[in-house]
C-alpha cells in the first residue's frame, strides 16, 4: 500500500489550487433557507460566533497547506484501498469506486476553529483549527472525519432529509394553527425543523466518527488521537446539546463512543497492520 499511497498523495498535491469555499453561513434553521455545509468540528459554531467569515485559501507553497495535503493523501489512499473494506472493516455497504468525487484539499486562512467538506470531495480546515492542533495525528483525526462524511455520501442524504423536514415542520405548524408569516411562527418552524433534523445530524456524525477512526488507523496514525481531538475541541467551546442550533453530539459523548472497546479494538488492529507494513 505504501507505493499506492505515495502516488495518490502526489496526485493530490499536483491538483490545481481549489477555489475558495463560500463563507460559512450562520447556523440558522428556518424553512426555505439554503442547507448549510456540515461543520464537523463541534467547537466551530461557538468559536465563530455564528458570523460569516471572509474565506482565503493558503497558497500551494505554504508549509501548512503541504502538510495538510500530505495527511489527506494518506487518508484518501486508505479509503480507496480494497483491503480496508469488508467484514468488521470500514463498511461493505459504501459504494466504490467513488464516482463523482474529485478530491481536493484546502486550508482556509481564518481564526475560527473548523473543518468541513463538500459533497464532491473538497475538504477544508482552518488555520484557527491548526493553531490548536499541532501534532500530525490530531490534524489527521479531523481530516479523517471529513473523508468519512464524503465516502458515506452524507451531504446528499442530508439534503434529502432537509427537504422532507421542511414539509414536516410546515404540517406541524398547521396542526398548531399558527398564523402564517408571523415571526413567532417562523421561530416555531425553525425549532420544529431542527428537532426533526437532529437525529439525522447525530447519526451521520457518529458514523463519520467511526469510519474516520478506522481510516486514521489504516493510514498509520495512532487512533487514540480521535478521542483526544474531541476532548480538545470540547475545551475550546461548543454549543450545549439542548441548543436548537447544535448539529453535533456533545464532545464528551463522542469521546465515549470512540473509546469503546469494539471500535477502538478494530482501529488498534488496523493500526498494527499499517505499522507492520510500513504505513506509519
Amino acid at each position: 500500500m505504501g507505493i499506492f499511497k505515495d502516488l495518490l498523495s502526489r496526485h493530490l498535491l499536483g491538483r490545481p489550487r481549489p477555489t475558495p469555499p463560500p463563507a460559512l453561513p450562520a447556523h440558522r434553521h428556518s424553512i426555505g433557507e439554503e442547507l448549510p455545509y456540515p461543520c464537523c468540528c463541534a467547537a466551530a459554531a461557538a468559536a465563530s460566533g455564528g458570523k460569516k467569515n471572509q474565506q482565503r485559501v493558503l497558497p500551494l507553497t505554504h508549509p501548512e497547506f503541504i502538510r495538510v495535503q500530505r495527511m489527506a493523501g494518506d487518508l484518501i489512499a486508505a479509503a480507496c484501498h480494497d483491503a480496508n473494506y469488508g467484514r468488521r472493516r470500514l463498511s461493505p455497504t459504501i459504494r466504490r469506486p467513488f464516482r463523482g468525487i474529485k478530491w481536493t484539499v484546502g486550508v482556509v486562512d481564518a481564526r475560527y476553529v473548523n473543518g468541513f467538506s463538500t459533497e464532491t470531495g473538497s475538504i477544508y480546515v482552518s488555520t484557527g483549527l491548526l493553531g490548536h492542533l499541532r501534532h500530525d495525528a490530531a490534524v489527521a483525526a479531523v481530516l479523517r472525519h471529513e473523508v468519512g462524511h464524503v465516502i458515506a455520501r452524507h451531504i446528499g442524504k442530508l439534503k434529502r432529509n432537509w427537504f422532507l423536514s421542511g414539509f414536516l415542520a410546515y404540517f406541524a405548524g398547521e396542526l398548531l394553527d399558527a398564523p402564517p408569516g408571523d415571526k413567532a411562527t417562523r421561530e416555531q418552524g425553525c425549532g420544529i425543523r431542527s428537532l426533526f433534523m437532529r437525529p439525522c445530524y447525530y447519526s451521520q456524525e457518529y458514523e463519520a466518527d467511526r469510519l474516520g477512526l478506522l481510516l486514521l488507523a489504516a493510514a498509520g496514525y495512532d487512533p487514540r488521537a480521535g478521542p483526544w481531538v474531541y476532548r480538545k475541541l470540547g475545551e475550546i467551546g461548543e454549543l450545549a446539546p439542548d441548543d436548537l442550533r447544535s448539529m453535533h453530539p456533545a464532545s464528551a459523548k463522542r469521546v465515549e463512543r470512540l473509546s469503546q472497546g469494539m471500535v477502538m479494538d478494530e482501529a488498534t488492529e488496523l493500526f498494527s497492520e499499517a505499522t507492520r507494513h510500513g504505513n506509519s
